[in-house]
Order: structure tokens, then C-alpha cells, then sequence
């Protein structure tokens, strides 16, 4: 960690929180760091400004303008570069900086709104919620297919499960076919099921690592039975009957073995949901299940906590629900179960909006 050399460590001191301070932060996120740190540099010697740290909302702003006109980045870069700005002040010893006032705000706001009217106007499509109806689709056409009938169900399991629980695709599926991570994989252990009183089944999805908690404490995403065309439970206890499963292994393989990846799964989706699509607005892939929920429950009148508790989304708002997350997403995740449980189905259109 190079930026400690201006803090005059001792070498054993600064050799360990070094390698603290790395673990504390994804080595991609550290990487988007270290190119932030190398633009400020860029943007002193293109600008003839003084860049030096500390920042304030003068240097935020001709660093901002530098990276739109000169660099011709679009927003979420623009936001990258600048959480990357905000940690050298904190390696550096100045503190966390107000970066974010509220004219930086308002202009990032409008960087973020011309850069979706520049995606429209050059056609650039988005990625669609999913529906029930289109999900009742993907039930179909999965059915329809000329996979074998293992591959058929595992596809619809995954599906059924990424929706119910707004699933990101990497807590489920493996990022590689060939290596996995058994410290950051679903394995095939981190599933378990347990029965109420009404014999309803629960199925109990353990996220080793979720993306919106550092804590050391797994986070338990609690599934639930239904007795509709889309139960989640259904579709998995009838994939995962076909075979035993090895329990440090990932969960979700396909007939020869070799586990479904995210990406894997995200081209199949297109090429099942394209065809009936309304290309002008937008596509469906694995994200799609993720959204889908999340617009769903906004349609049936939940609140904007209800819809970030019921999907794990984290913000400041919100940090104290992270500390009631599972019981607040019992109650939701049944309500759930009752909404796509009283479906009917609807015939495959040319188009689907």
C-alpha cells in the first residue's frame, strides 16, 4: 500500500495494516483506487490546477469537468474515481472529505441523466424486471427446449430461486467452470430445508460472502413454498432429486458435472426471452430476476424499505435494517410466496413488454 510511505510508519507497522488494508477492500476495487490516484495526476498536469490532497468542493468539481469534457467518462466511472479519491484521504491521514455537496450532487445528477439520453438516443438497451408472465414464458420455453431434462430443471431451479429471493447471479452460480472458491461459492451444504406446521417447506440459501454486509457473519435468505406454477421450492427439491449432491462442491452443475456459471446462464436467458422481446425497450438476463422483484413489490404497494429489505439492497438509509434483516424478510418473503402463487398463465406473444 504505497500511499502509507507519507505517513511515516514504522516498516513493520505499515507492512501490517498494509496487508489489513487489503483485505479490507475487493483487489478490483483497490485496482479502480489506484487509477483514480493516477487521474488526479493527469487532471493537475492537463488542467494546470493544483490537485493535492485535501480536496474541497472547488478541486471536486474541476476534477469532475476534467473527467467528463477531457476524459469523456460516463457517471458510475466518474463515482468510481471519486470513492477512490475519498480513500486516499483517508490512507493519507486527512479524513474522510465532503466530497459529495449538494452542487457536486446536482452535477452528478445531471452527468447521470445525460448519459441515459445518450444511451436512448444511440438505441443502447436496458435490462427489463422480470414479470411473472415473462417467467411463466421462461417456464415454457425451457420445457420446449431440446436441453436434456436435467440441464431443464436445474435452469428453472435456478430461475425459480433467483426471482423469489432477488438473488444477485454471483451468490448462486460460480463465476468459473473450471475453479471455484469454496469460501465464496454455494455449495451444495449451503442450501438446508426445514417444515412448518403446515408442512410448508423453507428453503435456507446461506450467503457466505453477500455483497451487502462486511461482517463476518453469513447471511441466511429464508425461501418459501408455494403452491403455484413459480414455487421456488418445487423447482429445486425436484432438480436436486435427480442425483446426490456432494456437499463442498458447487451446488448448482449441470448433467456432466461441470457448474452453471452466471454467465452461462445470463446468455441463455437472452437467448430464450429475446426472440419475445420488445427490442426497443429493452432485454432479459440474470439481473432481470434481481429487479424483477423489486418492481414487483413496488406494484403491489410495499414500502421503499420493504422493497430494499426484501432484496438485500444496503444504503445509508437503511443501515439499521441490516441489524433485523432476516425476520423483516420472513414476513415479506410470505407475501411474496402468496403473490406468485395466484398466477395464471398467459400464451407467448411475438412481443413482451
Amino acid at each position: 500500500m504505497a500511499s502509507l510511505a507519507t505517513l511515516e510508519l514504522p516498516t513493520d507497522v505499515a507492512s501490517s495494516i498494509a496487508k489489513l488494508g487489503n483485505l479490507g477492500i475487493a483487489k478490483s476495487t483497490w485496482s479502480a483506487y489506484n487509477t483514480a490516484n493516477k487521474m488526479l495526476e493527469l487532471c493537475q498536469q492537463n488542467t494546470h490546477h493544483n490537485m493535492a490532497l485535501p480536496f474541497d468542493q472547488r478541486k471536486t468539481l474541476i476534477f469532475i469537468d476534467w473527467l467528463v469534457t477531457t476524459r469523456h467518462l460516463k457517471s458510475a466511472t466518474v463515482n468510481t474515481y471519486l470513492a477512490g479519491i475519498r480513500q486516499l484521504h483517508i490512507v493519507r491521514g486527512f479524513g474522510p472529505p465532503d466530497l459529495r455537496t449538494e452542487l457536486v450532487k446536482l452535477v452528478l445528477r445531471g452527468i447521470t441523466n445525460r448519459d441515459n439520453v445518450l444511451k436512448r438516443s444511440q438505441g443502447k438497451l436496458g435490462r427489463l424486471p422480470m414479470t411473472i408472465n415473462m417467467m411463466l414464458a421462461l417456464k415454457t420455453l425451457i420445457a420446449q427446449s431440446n436441453t436434456g431434462n436435467h440441464d431443464k430443471k436445474l435452469l428453472w431451479a435456478v430461475s425459480t430461486l433467483a426471482f423469489a429471493g432477488a438473488f444477485r447471479i454471483g451468490e448462486l452460480l460460480n463465476k468459473t467452470q473450471s475453479t471455484f472458491d469454496p469460501d465464496f461459492t454455494l455449495l451444495a451444504k449451503d442450501i438446508t430445508t426445514s417444515t412448518d406446521k403446515a408442512n410448508k417447506i423453507t428453503l435456507h440459501v446461506t450467503l457466505k460472502c453477500p455483497k451487502e454486509t462486511r461482517s463476518a457473519a453469513p447471511t441466511i435468505v429464508d425461501i418459501y413454498q408455494n403452491d403455484g406454477p413459480l414455487c421456488p421450492i418445487k423447482a429445486f427439491l425436484a432438480w436436486r432429486k435427480l442425483r446426490p449432491r456432494e456437499s463442498d462442491l458447487p451446488l448448482f452443475r449441470d448433467e456432466s458435472g461441470t457448474p452453471l456459471t452466471g454467465t452461462k446462464m445470463n446468455t441463455i436467458i437472452r437467448q430464450f426471452l429475446d426472440p419475445y422481446t420488445d427490442t426497443e425497450i429493452g432485454h432479459f438476463g440474470t439481473h432481470s430476476f434481481r429487479i424483477g422483484l423489486a418492481s414487483m413489490l413496488g406494484e403491489q404497494g410495499f414500502s421503499d424499505e420493504n422493497v430494499k429489505e426484501s432484496g438485500r439492497w444496503s444504503s445509508r438509509v437503511f443501515e439499521t435494517y441490516m441489524k433485523l434483516k432476516r425476520t423483516k424478510r420472513a414476513m415479506i418473503g410470505k407475501q411474496i410466496s402468496k403473490l406468485t402463487s395466484q398466477v395464471q398463465f398467459y400464451p407467448i406473444t411475438t412481443h413482451t413488454s
